[in-house]
């Protein structure tokens, strides 16, 4: 894949979030609005894109491709844990207040609302397809392990929302249909079509006006937010590359698994924040700071693989 279409399929992404800044700046979009709509992208858009990416006929080939995406999901996240208890514990930092959140940072990447955009606009409805199988896993590891790295409890009301979302239940449900080649009618599924057509856009205005939240000239000096963009945004990535490269996997796999697994910090990282009552200070600057980083990092990481 020519870097030139990586490069500017980043661009367009980039530019939708500098709308989406824009919008928070001028005050056209506020806090309670920028609520609903992210309401609205994940119980509505999201979950329609994710089952019509499941609207295609059955065959071996992406059977198997679909069993070896969950795997190697699987296998991607084991890893990032590993590495993250290793290189980032409050043995190695000396600010052990934020051991946690980094791990977290350094583990979870904004799949879904910047991941998917990309591999669609990258390979088009194999990104979608693939990149679904990606997302229903994350979710998984997010509201289990990641929950319980920030709160230090196995939370099982989490693991049942997780189990009813209805990006799980459209995943889950999409992949029956896909199985048993049930297809919906025209009308249902063109309607479903418009409705997860604006997951691309409506996510990164999205991304872009929770960036206009923090000062941007103070991320530059955080320290711990740049350890976390070396991990999130490049260090780990290239450890799953070079894995990838080893496994010998190839093509619209081997684009999926890098693009979603080198995409900056996972928003969810200031909600959990949130919701354990810990400072949202370090996991805003790290997504910001992340996010920027990745229109170099992501580049880099896809030309790479490309290669």
């Amino acid at each position: 894949m020519a870097i030139s279409i990586i490069i500017n399929q980043i661009i367009v992404l980039f530019l939708l979030m500098g709308l989406g800044y824009g919008l928070v700046k001028y005050k056209v979009l506020d806090k309670t609005i920028c609520d609903r709509l992210t309401w609205l992208l994940c119980y509505v858009v999201m979950p329609c894109l994710i089952f019509n990416a499941f609207q295609i006929p059955f065959t071996d080939e992406l059977w198997h491709n679909f069993t070896l995406m969950a795997g190697l999901t699987v296998g991607i996240h084991l890893l990032y844990i590993v590495l993250s208890k290793l290189l980032l514990n409050g043995q190695h930092l000396k600010k052990k207040a934020i051991a946690e959140q980094i791990q977290f940072t350094a583990v979870y990447s904004n799949c879904g609302f910047m991941g998917l955009p990309l591999v669609m606009a990258l390979v088009g409805s194999a990104g979608a397809f693939y990149g679904s199988v990606y997302i229903a896993v994350n979710g998984l590891f997010v509201w289990t392990h990641g929950l319980l790295t920030y709160s230090g409890r196995f939370d099982r009301k989490a693991l049942i929302n997780v189990l009813t979302n209805p990006n799980t239940i459209a995943s889950v449900v999409g992949c029956l249909f896909f199985l048993f080649s049930i297809r919906l009618p025209a009308p249902i599924h063109s309607a479903l079509g418009h409705v997860g057509g604006m997951n691309t856009a409506l996510s990164m205005i999205l991304v872009g006006a929770a960036m206009a939240q923090v000062e941007i000239r103070k991320i530059w000096v955080s320290s711990y937010a740049w350890l976390s963009v070396f991990m999130r945004n490049l260090l780990f990535p290239g450890i799953v590359l070079i894995a990838l490269f080893s496994l010998n996997i190839q093509g619209n796999l081997l684009i999926i698994a890098v693009a979603l697994s080198a995409c900056p910090v996972a928003g969810m990282s200031v909600l959990f924040a949130q919701l354990t009552g810990k400072d949202t200070d370090f996991p805003c600057k790290s997504l910001t700071l992340s996010t920027i980083a990745s229109l170099v990092t992501l580049p880099l990481m896809l030309s790479l693989a490309s290669m």
